[in-house]
């Protein structure tokens, strides 16, 4: 809460009278606590707190498990000012994973090159899990199947990274054009094809989306792309190679955000492989602490693309910051993916509400699954106003809370639950669609389209009082 307070000095000072006493409880040390007090340092301004707390924790030998939750906000800071610690942190971060093949994607961004001898996974005992996942632990006495979690990377989604990492590694030499941006997305598509190999990436029918829409804008050599959620850097490589062909080698940015270290490590592995690390870069953090930065390296009205990939019922709040910020371009776009699955009910009534903004909500299938019809937002930026929007339904709010729900039951953290199968996921989506129908909220099919046929051409969805409101269009220049 002190990173609220009006005048930032004054929060320093408390937080400066806060570390002695945090200093006294290095024994009670976890990642959870030590994420949230970093976090709030670090956005309150106290960067040199941050480096001081971190220095005492390590002389003071508290285990690096106890702090590796927070690799994620340190590797911020240290990216955003370019700071020589990011390989021990990284270094901190190989020992979470007993996965070989993804423990040398990790030491290849941390030293250089991939070490010769795996490091040892460091196990997790009970009190060690009752520290760091207390989410996890409560469940564990009443549903011992649930301890293929408590080890950090371990359980299926560890082991599927790391089959799909030797997957690329073996093939890249082998396939046909392997080291361009279009034989990688064949490799990883190839692996996801697979038995049980599935991997939750925007291909298919979404990609061929993302891909019309991304080049049917008109790109300036200053501009960039925004993705948040790079998971293995799949989108990050078709945006850069749509980049390279709409301006050229080297002109622009494809820039995606990834809260997990180690999947960054993956993303920018692979992104590398496929010959685009010119163009497309992975940051480390939240998307909320990075939009900052992404402004201060790329300066104001440049963001010409935003992809939302993450979790849905925090889109608007981040789509608003962007605003805020003032990064979109004139004609920038922002698009949303699994609106319906898991749900993005808050954003959706934004977007198709805002007079800033011109939206086409499309429907079309999930990546490899053909009986789930998920919504993808297409919205463009048209002036830089920002009025209220009313105030969504009760039952959209209600819902919004129920996707995160089902989100934690996908992941298999609803253990008194089954997981869904996917008949839930059919019918849930079918549920979530209902509601939005209910609120006026429709798609259209999707079919491809030509490049060359620019947004504005095709069908646009807008509510009644949307289209029935007018706003005076400011100039792009000014502040608003």
């Amino acid at each position: 809460s002190l990173s609220f307070v009006p005048r930032p000095f004054d929060a320093k000072r408390v937080l400066g009278h806060l570390v002695p006493l945090i200093m006294c409880q290095s024994s009670q040390m976890s990642s959870v606590a030590a994420h949230s007090i970093l976090w709030g340092f670090w956005h309150s301004g106290g960067n040199d707190l941050v480096a001081q707390l971190l220095l005492h924790w390590k002389s003071e030998s508290v285990d690096e498990d106890d702090l590796v939750g927070a690799a994620d906000l340190l590797l911020t800071d240290v990216e955003w000012r370019r700071g020589s610690e990011e390989r021990g942190l990284l270094e901190m971060v190989e020992a979470t994973t007993a996965t070989p093949s993804v423990q040398g994607v990790v030491s290849k961004w941390a030293r250089g090159y991939v070490a010769d001898e795996s490091i040892v996974a460091h196990v997790w005992d009970q009190d060690k899990v009752e520290r760091n996942r207390p989410e996890l632990a409560k469940y564990l006495s009443h549903f011992p199947e649930m301890s293929k979690w408590s080890q950090p990377g371990s359980g299926n989604h560890w082991r599927k990274l790391g089959s799909l990492v030797e997957h690329v590694d073996a093939l890249v030499g082998v396939a046909t054009d392997p080291k361009t941006p279009h034989g990688m997305l064949r490799l990883i598509e190839r692996f996801a094809e697979g038995a049980r190999q599935w991997l939750k990436v925007a291909g298919g029918a979404k990609a061929n989306l993302l891909s019309s829409v991304f080049c049917g804008r008109s790109w300036e050599p200053w501009e960039f792309s925004l993705e948040c959620g790079a998971f293995v850097g799949y989108t990050s490589i078709r945006f850069a190679a749509a980049l390279r062909g709409q301006l050229g080698r080297g002109r622009g940015r494809a820039v995606s955000v990834e809260v997990d270290p180690v999947q960054a490590c993956i993303a920018r592995h692979f992104v590398d492989l496929a010959g685009c690390s010119e163009i497309a870069e992975v940051w480390v953090g939240q998307f909320r602490d990075v939009l900052p930065r992404a402004v201060e390296e790329f300066g104001v009205r440049a963001l010409g693309f935003a992809f939302l990939d993450y979790k849905g019922t925090i889109f608007h709040i981040d789509l608003a910051s962007l605003e805020r910020l003032l990064a979109f371009a004139p004609g920038g776009i922002a698009v949303a993916d699994n609106v319906v699955l898991p749900g993005a009910p808050l954003y959706l009534w934004v977007v198709t509400r805002h007079i800033a903004w011109a939206t086409t909500v499309w429907a079309l299938q999930e990546f490899l699954e053909p009986n789930v019809e998920d919504w993808m937002c297409v919205s463009e930026y048209c002036a830089p106003l920002f009025p209220e929007v009313d105030e969504p339904p009760v039952s959209w709010q209600r819902l919004s809370w129920h996707t995160d729900h089902m989100r934690r039951r996908a992941q298999g953290m609803r253990p008194g639950e089954n997981l869904m199968a996917e008949q839930d996921r059919v019918s849930y989506a079918r549920y979530i669609r209902s509601i939005y129908r209910d609120g006026g909220v429709d798609a259209q099919p999707w079919a491809d389209v030509p490049h060359d046929i620019s947004l504005r051409s095709r069908h646009e969805y807008r509510t009644a009082a949307v289209c029935s409101t007018q706003l005076p269009r400011p100039a792009w220049g000014g502040l608003h």
